[in-house]
């Protein structure tokens, strides 16, 4: 089911907040409660936000939300930073892709005639990629996460190292206060790892409300990175972390 505008512009508030009132959502888009409470109930079936008394709130997980729930937050701040991004590509470059919705925009900001070698597990990104025939396209074995729209595993990691990327594109699902970039599952830390090893410039796209965000498997210092691509809500800490860390940082 797809969501309308004001339920998109709802998500990505609640993003920045975590909880909201129906009186706060009807004043913020001038519509009544009940048409705010049917655009909760909407939201709540499908998982993207829990009903409380008088309002919702985000939901509790033990992991990330799926593929399709991450798609629809964020997204004009998502295309900005993918858009900026794939302004850093050269011609003639073999890049990675790593797995995850921002990323996924990578690949469709990507010019169509730009001669590029890529090498993903996105299951997304591919299917952009695809129409895209000026790329040449890799795509990694591995065992398929139908929620994520990726293929992960020790296939996945073996095909990787094959390659020697001039770009590792990538995302994180937080980064800690003192720079520590962090994952939700260990097989997506691992693959991250590799993206890093096997690259020489290493591009992380990422909007700022990754930052303070609980996740619990490490993946790398920021130290790790080249260039941090993020909004431009990024906080002054964000910013003063990339500056000490020797990271070029990108306001989209």
């Amino acid at each position: 089911m797809g969501l309308n505008r004001r339920q998109r512009d709802i998500l990505d508030w609640l993003h920045e907040v975590d909880r909201l009132t129906t009186e706060q959502l009807a004043d913020r888009f001038n519509v009544s409660s009940q048409t705010i409470r049917r655009d909760i109930n909407d939201l709540d079936e499908q998982g993207l936000v829990r009903r409380v008394h008088g309002g919702l709130s985000l939901p509790t997980h033990q992991h990330n939300q799926s593929f399709l729930q991450r798609s629809n937050v964020q997204v004009e701040r998502k295309r900005r930073i993918a858009q900026a991004a794939a302004g850093l590509m050269q011609d003639d470059a073999t890049v990675f892709l790593g797995y995850g919705t921002t990323v996924a925009e990578f690949a469709r900001a990507l010019p169509p005639d730009r001669p590029l070698r890529v090498v993903t597990n996105n299951m997304d990104a591919v299917r952009v990629l695809a129409d895209k025939p000026g790329i040449e396209t890799w795509v990694t074995g591995g065992r398929l996460r139908p929620a994520d729209r990726d293929v992960m595993g020790s296939a996945t990691l073996d095909f990787l190292r094959k390659f020697r990327a001039h770009f590792a594109v990538f995302g994180v699902g937080a980064v800690s206060a003192d720079g520590t970039l962090y994952e939700f599952q260990p097989d997506e830390a691992e693959l991250s790892q590799v993206l890093l090893t096997h690259s020489h410039r290493r591009l992380l796209l990422a909007d700022s409300g990754k930052f303070l965000r609980e996740a619990p498997c490490r993946v790398a210092s920021l130290e790790q990175v080249d260039h941090f691509f993020t909004d431009a809500d990024a906080p002054a800490d964000l910013q003063a972390l990339c500056e000490r860390a020797g990271v070029e940082m990108h306001l989209c």
